[in-house]
Order: C-alpha cells, then sequence, then structure tokens
C-alpha cells in the first residue's frame, strides 16, 4: 500500500505545475502564438504577391521556426505540422513542399520548447484570408466544440469530460451539415453511441502537457476501481474512470473534423481538415487558455490575415 500511495503522490507532482514552470509554459505558449501569427501573415501577404515559384509549406514552417529562435525557444517542442487543402486530413502530417493556394485551408500544429517545457497550439486558416462558406460552416463547428470543452476543463471534473462535451457538438454539427445522414445514423446520442462520428472525428479533445508536449502522467484515477463499461463495438470491457482535474494540471483542448471524399458526404466538405488546440491551465475555478495570443474566431482571422 505505501508502496502505490508514493507512486501516486508523484505522479500527482508531475502532472500539477508549481508557479515557476506555469511561468515558463506561460511564455512558450506566447511565443509560439506569435509565430502562428507571423504564419498567418505570411501566408496571406505572399499569396497576395504571387511569389514566383509560389507559397509552399516549408516556407510557414522557416517562419514558425524563426520567430521560436528569434523570441528564446532553444527547440521545436515537435516536429511542426503545415498541412496545405486536402493534406489537413492527415493527422501527423508534416510540412513537405506542397502548394498553399487561394481558397484552401491551412492547418498549422506547431509549437516552441522554451526551458525544457513544452507548449502546444492548432489553427486552421484560409490561405489566402477569407473562409469560404462551407469552410466556415465546420469551422464554427469545431470552435463551438472547443467552447463546449473548455467549459467543463475546472476541477472537479475528469479528465475525459471536456472530450465527451466536445464530441457532442461535433456529432450534432455532422447530422445538421449532412456529414452524417439522419436517416441512416439517428440523433446525437445514437451517433455518440454508435461511434459513428469517428469517419470525421477519431483522435482524443486533449493530453497532459508539460516538460513533453505529451507529458507523462495517469489518465485514469489511481485510486478508483475498474467498472465494467461498453465500448464502440458493444462489447464489455472494463475500465477505470478518468483522472479528476485539479488545479495546476495542463492539458490541452483540441476538437477537429477532417472530411475525405466518400460516398454520401456533401461534395463541398471534401478535403476540409480544421483542428484548433488550445493549452489549458486548470486553476481554482476553471481554466486559463495560455495561447490565445492567436486569434481564434473566424472574423479575427481574416481580419489579421487583411493586415
Amino acid at each position: 500500500q505505501s508502496q502505490h500511495d508514493l507512486c501516486k503522490l508523484l505522479d500527482e507532482m508531475r502532472l500539477t505545475k508549481d508557479a515557476h514552470e506555469v511561468a515558463i509554459l506561460r511564455r512558450a505558449g506566447a511565443i509560439s502564438a506569435g509565430a502562428h501569427v507571423r504564419a498567418m501573415q505570411t501566408s496571406a501577404a505572399m499569396l497576395r504577391a504571387g511569389v514566383k515559384g509560389g507559397l509552399r509549406e516549408y516556407h510557414l514552417e522557416a517562419e514558425l521556426l524563426h520567430e521560436f529562435r528569434r523570441h528564446g525557444s532553444q527547440f521545436p517542442a515537435y516536429t511542426s505540422i503545415v498541412a496545405a487543402g486536402a493534406n489537413a486530413c492527415v493527422l501527423h502530417y508534416r510540412a513537405g513542399n506542397a502548394e498553399l493556394k487561394p481558397g484552401e485551408l491551412c492547418l498549422i500544429d506547431a509549437g516552441c520548447e522554451l526551458d525544457g517545457y513544452a507548449s502546444d497550439i492548432t489553427r486552421t486558416f484560409p490561405a489566402g484570408g477569407k473562409f469560404t462558406p462551407a469552410q466556415r460552416v465546420l469551422y464554427e463547428i469545431v470552435l463551438e466544440a472547443q467552447n463546449a470543452a473548455v467549459k467543463v476543463t475546472k476541477p472537479g471534473k475528469r479528465f475525459m469530460d471536456p472530450h465527451d462535451a466536445a464530441t457532442r457538438v461535433l456529432a450534432q454539427g455532422m447530422l445538421d451539415t449532412g456529414l452524417l445522414s439522419k436517416a441512416k445514423h439517428g440523433k446525437v446520442d445514437d451517433v455518440l453511441a454508435s461511434g459513428a462520428y469517428r469517419q470525421f472525428y477519431m483522435h482524443r479533445t486533449g493530453h497532459w502537457m508539460g516538460m513533453d508536449v505529451h507529458d507523462c502522467g495517469d489518465y485514469t484515477e489511481p485510486s478508483s476501481r475498474p467498472r465494467e463499461e461498453k465500448d464502440a463495438l458493444g462489447q464489455t470491457v472494463m475500465r477505470k474512470p478518468s483522472r479528476i482535474l485539479r488545479p495546476g494540471m495542463v492539458t490541452t483542448v483540441e476538437p477537429g473534423i477532417y472530411v475525405r471524399p466518400a460516398k454520401g458526404v456533401p461534395k463541398e466538405f471534401w478535403n476540409i481538415g480544421i483542428r484548433i488546440e488550445d493549452d489549458a491551465l486548470v486553476t481554482a475555478k476553471g481554466c486559463e487558455l495560455l495561447t490565445r495570443g492567436v486569434p481564434v474566431e473566424a472574423d479575427e482571422i481574416e481580419a489579421l490575415m487583411r493586415g
């Protein structure tokens, strides 16, 4: 029992950040946010200028790395994702030489490492500076999902509560837009029970963050007992309840929608990939988003890129 208690204590210490650690994380988030702003503005400016050879994913990756280092970051926290157009539907795509084109979206998932601590931001923006109607519809759904997740990222809630909140909004949005047929899949509770939403959203909404971008720490409550649950296939499995959130914990909040061409999927949404991610510090009353130095509202993104 004493060994179990010691392991639990060490796990709590790893997950709960002190004031010094939070200050570094906050600074890392600010540097990374500035890098995203620079990449957005560069994208619009280069497309307006009609740069010879075109605007490439690696051009924006270079802007990110420049901004990281210019403000004192020692390293990128992970290999930057800069995904143009359909490439945004590949979850762990790496910046390549694909050309960014007006009318397409660009998804950037990038963050710096500062003094041994990571940051992790994803923004999705129109390469030329203006969302198409179909892009904006899906973007607003993802943003609403993130807002729902942020609201339940607070002490006393469990680690999976933000995921559940986001997934409900995403599933409803999939039904409303016709990504999922109401006649075939039913209502939102049916979609959640069947897991049909996974066609367009196949990852978890968050992960611990700290000295590593995917920080160590148990996602289940150490003192709890396993209980029977049904998985997506209807099979009985034994699972522990997810971790109770406590002040000082840092997690990401990153819902998304990824639409590949498929039968029955409205063509106007094909090849649109959207993710919005921020780093959230759990506080006494809720959470603080450490990475909102880069716009997240669609209108604010368009305004930034016009400038």
